[in-house]
Order: C-alpha cells, then structure tokens, then sequence
C-alpha cells in the first residue's frame, strides 16, 4: 500500500494547518458533536512509520483534538476516489495514534482510537458509512463506524449555508469537466459561480465570520484543486485561471500574515528593549540612593572622608554631602 501524495492531500493539509479552525464546522457535521469556532484546536504529528515487510513510513492527512482538554483525537482522511484499501489505511493510522497516546496505569496500558472520518472528493452511490470491526484474544469484538462527507452530496449554497468553507477549495470536484470542456457557456457558468463566491466571501469576512487571512486561503487552495483537475483541459485551465488568478503555492495571505508578524516581533523587541533599559535605569537609581544613604549615614557618624572614599566613588560622596548640606539649610520645625 502506498500513500501517494496528491495537490488535494496537499490543499487539505495546508488549509488545516494555516486555517484550523475551519475543520471545526465539518467535525461537526461528521460526528454530530458542537464545538464552538472559538475552541482551540491542535494538530499532532502525522507521519508515522508502518511495518509491511520492512519500514514505510506514511502521513496521514490529519491528526488534531478540540477543545481545552485534547482528550479527543480526531483523524480525517482526504480521499480523491473510492479505493478499497482505505479503511484498512484509517485502522492503521488509528492504530498509531493510539499507540502514540497511550497510557498505563498499574498492570493496565488503555489505547484510545480516535475518532476517525473520510471526506471523499469523488464517490458513487455505493459509497456508504464503513463499520470497523476488532476482534480481541479472547473473543470480545469492538466495532465503530468511520463517518464520511461526500462531496457530490453537497451544493455551494448548502457549503456555505452550514459554515463548510473548509470545503469550498474541494467543490470543483462536483463539475463534469468532460462535458464543460465541450461547452464554453458552462465555462462561463462555472466563472460566474465562483466570481458570486468570492463576493459572498467577502461578506463574510466584514461580518467577522472568517478573516481575510482565511479567505484568502480557501481561494488559494481552490485554485489550486482547480488547476490540478483541469489539466487536461487547456480551455477549462485557462478560465480557472481568469477568475482565481492562477495557482498560488505561497498565497497572498502568507505573506501578509508574515509580515503582519515580523512588525509586531519588532514592535514587541523594541517594546522590551524599551521597558528592560527603563528597569535598568531604576535599578541603577535604586542602588546609587541606597549608596548615598549610607555614605550620608557615614558621615553622621564621622567617618572619615578617606576611609568612605575607599569603599565609595567621590561623585556619591560629594552627593551625599550636598544632601547633608541642603537638610540642614532647610528649617526645623519647633
């Protein structure tokens, strides 16, 4: 078994990890569960190393938790067609994963499968909710089933409708290219749909449903789902390329974000510069008043000049003489 790596294993990967919390909206829908958008969420490693007659190692396409707690792991397989070998990859990489958590306490070491999911790009009506099925040693069987979204079941209006914008960049899979590289009218029709999307996303992002970051994203990966699909298709490349600008590997709004956190490591620098010379300078205040005292208390006593000029600089003797001298000058109260 191999696990080939595709622009669309590549799209879900980078749109996961640059834009996480957009998986939160198809958790979601795929487990019924109801995290927030506010929720945290956190991606682990996802590479592991499987034994098949020697060592290979293999990426899975997700491997993240939810919430505060992390309790939770949850891994999404990203499938471009039906392929039979499939579930047996998602026990595998579920296997690992619950090798990587596990625990023991006492003389019993408990593994925790995650919760685990296909988003299928490309399927057929025989394309259903799988069942694992684990027997043990002693005859005890434990079963669960792998929950899966398929595309061709949803339209942009449903995607949008239901917050799924992680799956936007995937839509494209729903269009028959065969029959639209015949047709220059759905060329066109297939322009138009996304030139109204990317309004829509707009809207979004002034209403503070997703940032401009995020939007920016999701139209970086269509673009490149798209381009990747219609290769083939010289007229159908090149209205993808008319209306999302072409594929866009280190997208815009990478570089806005980087650059958006090099000024505030600056900012943050110059900040910390700023405050840590201030603490010197009070430190430096602090321990040349505290050297002024005690020379002044020095002199009370008459300690002689050279022997305070022996422990003491001349600039903080003279000081403290000065203040001696304008104590003095100053009136008593009666």
């Amino acid at each position: 078994m191999s696990n080939s790596n595709t622009p669309y294993d590549d799209a879900f990967r980078t749109l996961l990890t640059d834009c996480s919390r957009l998986i939160i909206p198809v958790i979601n829908l795929m487990f019924h569960s109801n995290y927030s958008m506010d929720d945290e969420v956190c991606l682990f490693q996802n590479e592991s190393f499987i034994t098949e007659g020697g060592e290979e190692k293999r990426i899975t396409d997700s491997n993240f938790s939810i919430g505060q707690e992390h309790q939770l792991r949850y891994h999404i397989e990203c499938q471009s067609s039906v392929d039979g070998t499939i579930i047996v990859r998602i026990f595998e990489y579920a296997t690992q994963i619950a090798i990587s958590t596990a625990t023991s306490t006492g003389n019993i070491t408990s593994f925790n499968l995650p919760r685990s999911g296909i988003l299928y790009l490309r399927s057929s009506d025989s394309t259903q909710e799988h069942i694992i099925k684990v027997t043990a040693p002693n005859g005890e069987t434990l079963s669960y089933p792998v929950p899966i979204i398929r595309m061709r079941d949803y339209t942009l209006e449903q995607i949008i409708s239901e917050s799924l914008w992680f799956l936007i960049p995937f839509y494209f899979f729903n269009f028959n290219l065969e029959q639209m590289s015949a047709s220059e009218d759905e060329i066109k029709e297939m322009q138009e749909i996304y030139t109204e999307l990317w309004c829509r996303l707009n809207d979004f992002v002034d209403n503070g449903s997703i940032t401009e970051f995020e939007k920016l994203a999701v139209k970086a990966m269509s673009s490149k789902v798209a381009e990747a699909l219609a290769f083939k298709f010289s007229n159908i490349k090149k209205g993808v390329d008319d209306v999302m600008g072409g594929q866009v590997l280190d997208y815009e709004a990478k570089r806005i974000a980087r650059e958006a956190a090099e000024k505030a490591a600056e900012k943050a620098r110059i900040e910390a510069e700023k405050k840590a010379k201030i603490e010197v300078e009070k430190a430096k205040l602090e321990a040349e008043n505290a050297s002024i005292n005690a020379v002044k208390n020095m002199l009370y006593f008459g300690v002689s000049e050279e022997k305070i000029l022996s422990k003491y600089p001349k600039d903080i003797y003279d000081k403290a003489l000065k203040l001696i001298e304008q104590e003095e000058k100053e009136p008593k109260e009666m």
